[in-house]
């Protein structure tokens, strides 16, 4: 949960115009003929997701270890993700972006985007990452019903389908905010 007094005046103006952009997207699809904006959306997303997740001490390597967000693939965000998180912080940490080729080079991350690239060997990578804190998210078909924690399903709207099952076999605590912006995975279908 979010406690007051924590999230930084640069923060709040952040947090507003990507909620912003979030209502928007999520509100009417792309206009025809114009650009989709869609992983400008996903990255203010990943972002939020820190506001409204909670992970354990265990998670961090120390009390000034930052969040990590990992992008684990052919990264599809650019450089809007590293734009969005620039000199952020949140619950008194920094925020900073990893992208990473394989799982072994993955240490201490907090958020790992799975990009389309590896959906190939997701089920290797969710048996890598179930029990550790470490939120999973994705746009792949299936992510969530596979045992990933968070879904970007794409459409008219741009939809969440979460798994709170594999979300809570991390330790991982997400708000409930967030979970009602979501479509909920039926626990007998929850883990990899």
């Amino acid at each position: 949960m979010i406690r007051a007094g924590t999230v930084t005046p640069q923060l709040n103006r952040w947090k507003a115009g990507a909620l912003a952009l979030i209502v928007a997207f999520l509100g009417a699809a792309a206009a025809p003929g114009q650009p989709s904006r869609e992983y400008d959306v996903k990255a203010a997303f990943l972002y939020n997701f820190i506001t409204f997740t909670d992970w354990p001490a265990s998670a961090f390597g120390g009390p000034d270890s930052p969040y990590v967000i990992g992008v684990l693939g052919d990264d599809p965000f650019g450089a809007v993700l590293d734009q969005i998180v620039n000199g952020e912080k949140i619950k008194s940490r920094r925020l900073v972006v990893r992208r990473f080729k394989t799982l072994a080079d993955i240490h201490h991350c907090h958020i790992l985007f799975i990009c389309a690239s590896e959906e190939y060997r997701l089920p290797e990578i969710l048996r890598w990452v179930h029990g550790q804190p470490v939120l999973t998210v994705a746009d792949m078909p299936g992510f969530a019903e596979a045992g990933g924690d968070i879904a970007f399903v794409s459409g008219p709207r741009l939809k969440l389908v979460m798994n709170p099952v594999a979300i809570q076999s991390g330790n991982l605590a997400v708000s409930s905010k967030l979970l009602r912006l979501a479509q909920l995975v039926p626990a007998r279908r929850s883990l990899p």
